[in-house]
């Protein structure tokens, strides 16, 4: 990639942070509008993905997502479900992303089957966007990305991305924080739901670069619902009981995500209802000692790294923090560990890039006198008092 081509991207990539987030908060002040769940089919038409000697992934793909989305209409009747497509024609990834976009979709759901050059790999795995939080994260998002070649034009279409440079890979690292937190809770939830449905081996959740995800401005997983080129686990995928069993998982996993936003809209509107009422109040003298103590970063948003989520309190020297001495903070009933804090953003960044190796899904969160904002927000915020 040309130093030119690459501070292309960089701007594209600026646009989109910048840009992204507002168009969705137009659309939220607007007339109320139903949750919007798009379900995206990878592949389809020409494009017939990875190939078995079964099947091919496209249809193991049609499948799952549509009983994928049967299963939420008939749950949560009151959540709009969107297909990217409904037959088997060819959809251009930037398009996909488009749809959820133009529908103002509140998650986007994109489901795939992976495959290997070895015929033992196997398991499902869950994918968030980001540069690639391993090797096989990175291969797998490469093998995906390959499709635009298919496309006419692809070149101008994606700005000059090459899908077999790792330079080109880049650029997700600077987009990642977009949403990253909601994302990665529906990635965990998704997946959890698939190995308890299924049984199928527990390859984890992972950030990679895919081309269908960085484009959507709303939270966004890839599924890899099993290895197509594992005879076995083809067998599986390719079997209604398989596809079932998988689509049900999925289905539980967003099920938990939907409930839990339920509970937060339903949590802030009552939180709201009690801070005008206290406004109303006179304050007590302890409320008056503690905004006299208020310390000098009142106003300006505090930066911290996430790291981990846990459903109950960890000790000290838990495993699961790797050494770490972490901070956590508690929302919708689960404890989320951080490290680090700071009101200047670079430095947080840079300790996200240092804690990455143990801790390959770290984002930024970011607070304002104790109380959790967006992060883009916040960044805007930081920019301005800079």
């Amino acid at each position: 990639m040309t130093q030119n081509l690459f501070h292309t991207w960089l701007i594209f990539a600026a646009l989109l942070f910048t840009t992204a987030v507002p168009q969705r908060a137009l659309a939220q002040k607007g007339q109320k509008k139903p949750f919007t769940v798009v379900i995206d089919p990878g592949h389809g038409g020409i494009d017939p993905g990875a190939p078995g000697k079964r099947t091919k992934e496209k249809f193991v793909n049609m499948n799952v997502s549509k009983a994928l989305g049967d299963m939420i209409k008939n749950e949560f009747p009151e959540v709009k479900v969107i297909y990217t497509r409904t037959t088997d024609v060819k959809i251009p990834l930037a398009r996909r992303a488009a749809i959820a976009n133009e529908a103002k979709a509140d998650l986007f759901i994109s489901i795939h089957s992976n495959a290997s050059k070895s015929r033992k790999a196997r398991g499902c795995e869950t994918f968030t966007l980001g540069s690639g939080s391993s090797a096989e994260a990175k291969a797998a998002a490469m093998y995906e990305n390959e499709v635009i070649r298919l496309e006419d034009n692809f070149e101008e279409t994606y700005m000059g991305f090459d899908p077999k440079s790792s330079e080109s890979y880049i650029i997700f690292e600077l987009i990642r924080n977009h949403d990253m937190e909601k994302s990665i809770a529906l990635a965990e939830a998704v997946q959890k739901g698939m190995v308890n449905s299924t049984k199928l081996h527990n390859r984890g959740v992972s950030s990679a670069g895919f081309l269908v995800l960085h484009k959507t401005v709303m939270p966004s997983i890839l599924v890899e619902v099993g290895f197509i080129s594992n005879p076995t686990e083809e067998k599986y995928i390719a079997s209604k009981n398989g596809q079932k069993a998988l689509a049900k998982g999925i289905f539980n996993g967003f099920a938990s995500y939907y409930r839990n936003h339920k509970k937060s809209i339903k949590s802030q509107a009552g939180t709201t209802v009690a801070e005008k009422k206290a406004a109303e109040e006179k304050p007590s003298t302890a409320g008056k000692q503690k905004a006299a103590t208020a310390n000098k970063n009142s106003g300006k948003p505090v930066f911290k790294v996430q790291i981990l989520t846990a459903g109950n309190k960890l000790k000290e020297n838990d495993s699961r923090l790797k050494g770490v001495k972490a901070s956590y903070y508690k929302e919708n009933g689960m404890y989320k560990y951080t490290y680090g804090e700071s009101c200047d953003y670079e430095f947080i960044s840079k300790k996200r890039k240092e804690i990455s190796a143990k801790f390959k899904e770290a984002f930024i969160v970011a607070f304002i006198d104790g109380k959790k904002v967006n992060t883009k927000e916040a960044i805007e915020i930081y920019k301005k008092q800079k």
